[in-house]
């Protein structure tokens, strides 16, 4: 296999996934809640009051319900409503192109995220050897655990903000589409990867993020230089490094900041950006969450 950064270059020449769409969140009101898109899709958390929606959007849709609401009333296409009370984890499945409607007399907190159709079909066909992922909605009620388990998870790393670590939501997004499909779609998985990296992918992978640390890099970025499908590519290098990939690239992050805090004079905004952070204050936010610190106190014991 040629050199890992020649050979994501050659998939970022010919993508196999459009980049995110505008309107990804086009179903989450702006000021309902914290969002973040990624090269899976997206993922929102919402607070919203009673009210009412339809809609019908070009993306698969799921939420997964935080707190209990009661009162609810939904339908899809022409079909009836259906009148119910969401417990905690019910699970609502929208397919793309189907029209959707929600009452709600009751504040409605929830996770949803927005699947690409493209991006769905890429992972069938990397994790399940499917080259088809069509989702269907399901009976209201529905309570799936393992829906609920990804959906706090998304929660609290979404509370973040701008120091929300890309990498980690793109994760779980692709750990909830897995879940889906399988769930879901009527898919059944490929047996799953055995042990580790072998020796010479996780030589690949750990040259590739070492150089390209800075970049914006997705699962899929990483499980490509390694020829797995991206859920096998996460068990494997958490097994092979012990952490999980958003973590050993957020620490290589951190360490790049501080030696240029100690070794250079430029500035703390400068830094953040040239070592992987948005800006300067996701770069001091992390700093204090990981390393219990700030970069003014890193630079102050030179």
């Amino acid at each position: 296999m040629e050199h890992p950064v020649k050979f994501l270059d050659h998939l970022k020449a010919k993508p196999t996934i459009p980049a995110t769409r505008p309107g990804l969140f086009a179903a989450v009101p702006p000021e309902a809640g914290p969002r973040l898109a990624t090269f899976r899709g997206g993922a929102a958390h919402s607070t919203r009051p009673p009210g009412e929606q339809t809609f019908t959007l070009p993306d698969n849709y799921a939420a997964v319900i935080l707190s209990p609401s009661l009162g609810m009333e939904s339908g899809f296409a022409s079909g009836r409503m259906h009148k119910f009370d969401a417990p905690v984890g019910m699970l609502v499945i929208c397919p793309a192109q189907v029209e959707s409607r929600a009452v709600w007399t009751a504040p409605r907190e929830n996770v949803t995220l927005a699947l690409p159709p493209d991006a769905l079909a890429d992972l069938a066909l990397r994790e399940l050897d499917q080259g088809s992922a069509i989702l269907r909605p399901i009976p209201f009620g529905t309570v799936d655990q393992t829906a609920l388990r990804l959906a706090r998870m998304l929660k609290e790393e979404l509370s973040e903000g701008a120091a929300a670590n890309e990498l980690y939501v793109d994760a779980l997004i692709t750990a909830f589409s897995i879940h889906l499909l399988r769930t879901y779609a009527g898919s059944r998985p490929l047996p799953p990867a055995r042990g580790g990296l072998p020796a010479a992918s996780a030589r690949r992978v750990r040259e590739f993020l070492h150089t390209n640390f800075a970049r914006k890099i997705s699962v899929a970025d990483l499980a490509a230089v390694c020829e797995l499908s991206p859920g096998h590519f996460i068990r494997a290098f958490t097994q092979t490094f012990e952490q999980p990939p958003y973590q050993y690239l957020l620490y290589l992050r951190l360490e790049a900041a501080e030696r240029l805090l100690v070794t250079s004079d430029l500035k703390i905004a400068d830094i953040a950006l040239l070592s992987g952070f948005s800006n300067q204050s996701h770069l001091t936010s992390a700093m204090g969450r990981y390393k219990g610190t700030t970069p003014a106190q890193i630079r102050a014991r030179r």
